[in-house]
């Protein structure tokens, strides 16, 4: 399995894109989270959008899912098929909601999310070729659905979440990599993970972060290496590529 940071930034992030990941296994793929940033970085990379196979969506905030919109229309205009969108089951109507003012009307009447794409909404767990991704409940914000997923025994993706100090215990017998959401600032931001906790945690667990969705201010590659030897901590920058 290889694993491509696509972006590595924040909801304010100007210079590095949001933080997103390409994971590519099993002659197939998957996007976690699609922002709008993705469809230049994957142009980067040498990929074109109808590439995409599959997408999984953490949570609805815009850094997120910005992307879907083009996503889907450039699909239905240069491809023959549809991505397949994954996503927590609570997620559906709030999800078509966001998308739909853009998406529903077009030349022949009006269209659906399942015009676009071939949805798949998750329970505790979905399966991609020989690979199965467990579904984990973060904590962001209150009132709204958040997941990462663990993939046994490679990685969990946390995607936004403040600090879960109990499951990340139960984690490094598990799995090699967490990749795991830090903002990097000195602010306090409850609905996020700040690098004080990070510092705080067991040295078996700090061994295997990878931090991501952070501040503009260590877009630049010498800012994240001077933290990393400051910190012991590896931090993931837009193109950063992990093999498992």
């Amino acid at each position: 399995m290889k694993l491509t940071f696509l972006g590595a930034g924040d909801m304010f992030s100007f210079k590095q894109g949001h933080n997103s990941v390409l994971l590519e296994f099993d002659n197939t793929n998957l996007v976690i989270d699609f922002p709008e940033s993705n469809c230049q970085q994957l142009f980067k990379l040498g990929k074109a959008l109808t590439d995409i196979e599959h997408v999984f969506i953490t949570h609805l905030h815009e850094d997120h899912i910005n992307g879907l919109q083009l996503l889907g229309n450039y699909f239905r205009v240069y491809a023959k098929r549809k991505p397949v969108l994954i996503f927590a089951e609570e997620l559906y109507e709030e999800l078509w909601q966001t998308l739909r003012a853009g998406m529903e009307p077009s030349m022949t009447g009006p269209k659906t999310l399942e015009d676009y794409f071939d949805v798949r909404m998750a329970g505790k767990a979905f399966t991609i070729g020989h690979t199965t991704f467990e579904l984990v409940q973060t904590h962001h914000v209150p009132g709204m659905s958040s997941h990462g997923i663990v993939a046994d025994p490679y990685f969990y993706f946390t995607g936004d979440t403040s600090l879960d100090r109990g499951f990340l215990t139960s984690l490094p017998d598990r799995i090699q990599t967490i990749f795991h959401e830090c903002h990097l600032q000195n602010d306090t931001l409850k609905s996020h993970t700040s690098l004080a906790e990070l510092l705080s945690l067991p040295e078996n667990i700090r061994k295997k972060l990878v931090l991501m969705h952070y501040h503009d201010l260590y877009a630049d590659d010498q800012a994240r290496f001077e933290l990393e030897q400051k910190t012991g901590l590896r931090i993931a920058g837009p193109q950063s590529i992990f093999t498992f």
